[in-house]
């Protein structure tokens, strides 16, 4: 559309190439819809990310069993391993939430009405 003054497809140009021109340009833009569609179809794309993640997830699980799949004792270590380590998150959570040490108990409370809320409950003003 360059040097022809703004006048149809390009001089000279036959109808058959017109036709073949427009056909290609219909394809094109067929095509460049379909990836903008691909791009703001976020639940789809939400989808396809969660079965590249599941079939990772599952390919590194089959690879840890043959790696422990031999070894009885491994897989001991493994489980051992894992249970000792949700122990410790469970005494960490247990910790800073001030439930599992007198010394953290002792903390001012960061909602003070609450903590005068349960001093009268506790002496028998309410109910």
């Amino acid at each position: 559309m360059t040097g022809d003054n703004g006048k149809g497809g390009g001089s000279g140009a036959s109808p058959a190439e017109l036709r073949a021109r427009i056909e290609r340009t219909r394809h094109e833009l067929g095509d460049t819809v379909a990836a903008l569609a691909g791009k703001t179809d976020v639940k789809g794309r939400a989808q396809d990310r969660a079965a590249r993640l599941k079939d990772r997830t599952l390919h590194r699980t089959a690879a840890a069993r043959e790696r422990l799949g031999g070894s009885g004792a491994a897989r001991t270590a493994a489980v051992a391993g894992g249970a000792l380590l949700a122990g410790v998150l469970v005494l960490r959570r247990r910790t800073r939430a001030g439930s599992w040490s007198p010394a953290l108990r002792t903390r001012k409370s960061p909602h003070p009405l609450a903590r005068a809320g349960a001093k009268a409950r506790g002496k028998g003003h309410h109910r």
